[in-house]
């Protein structure tokens, strides 16, 4: 069986050069492991650990004013898979969500349970085309030709996302805006760049739950950049689904 350290709480954040002094004494976890477990610091420390291993972290943090419960890997709740929409309709009873072929949904706002919002930081792939010079032979010799080809290459995106979690199906519906993209929340139109009408949809989403059933970027009312990564922004998620459960 293998375990993950769950943080008590976000705050503190650990020093790099401190959290790296730490790991000298857990065998899985080397010292330049730290950077990359500082950018996920979104509740799920660290995951795939030995028993061992997981209760020499534990005790490190501690150290560092971090408190963190061992978790059987399997005891983290994973995510429904998502439900793609592109509109929002709010009124004090109900959220109408509306995909962009125009399928409906209406839903009570008692079976809305968790809510999570902000700016994650994705690798997508996209594709392009550009000219690659392409040798042709005849008898006589060759010539060049220039042609054009296609390649894929990963950019880094900034995304505007939400989640909506609901306690029957469809469990989980999600958004996401980029800078080519758009939804729509009532008559305003939400793009990434725009702070003004994504915050009003922040806020009247905030307003729903209350704090422990909202992820950061909700509780923060933050438009900034916030999670370096999906897996983050899900992480955090997990994590607070667990906390929710560990509360009953």
């Amino acid at each position: 069986m293998s375990f993950s350290l769950l943080l008590h709480a976000l705050e503190p954040k650990p020093d790099r050069k401190a959290l790296e002094e730490i790991t000298v004494n857990v065998r899985s976890v080397a010292r330049a492991d730290a950077a990359g477990i500082l950018r996920g610091w979104f509740g799920i420390v660290s995951s795939g650990l030995s028993l061992e291993d997981a209760t020499a972290f534990q005790t490190g943090l501690r150290t560092l004013g971090c408190e963190t419960d061992i978790v059987p890997d399997g005891d983290i709740p994973s995510l429904h898979p998502d439900f793609r929409c592109q509109r929002i309709d709010l009124t004090p009873e109900t959220l109408t969500l509306t995909t962009a072929m125009n399928r409906r949904q209406v839903r009570g706002l008692g079976e809305l349970v968790f809510a999570a919002a902000g700016m994650v930081e994705r690798e997508k792939q996209v594709s392009d085309y550009e000219m690659q010079t392409d040798v042709r032979y005849f008898e006589g010799g060759a010539y060049t030709v220039q042609v054009p080809t296609r390649i894929t290459k990963s950019v880094e995106k900034t995304c505007f996302r939400i989640d909506l979690f609901f306690s029957a199906p469809m469990h989980r519906v999600s958004y996401e805006v980029e800078r080519e993209t758009v939804m729509f929340y009532g008559e305003r139109h939400i793009r990434v760049g725009n702070k003004a009408e994504s915050l009003a949809l922040m806020a009247d989403l905030s307003s729903l739950l209350p704090p422990d059933r909202l992820n950061r970027g909700l509780r923060e009312l933050s438009t900034e950049p916030l999670y370096p990564s999906l897996q983050a922004y899900e992480e955090e998620i997990r994590w607070a689904f667990h906390r929710l459960g560990a509360k009953g």
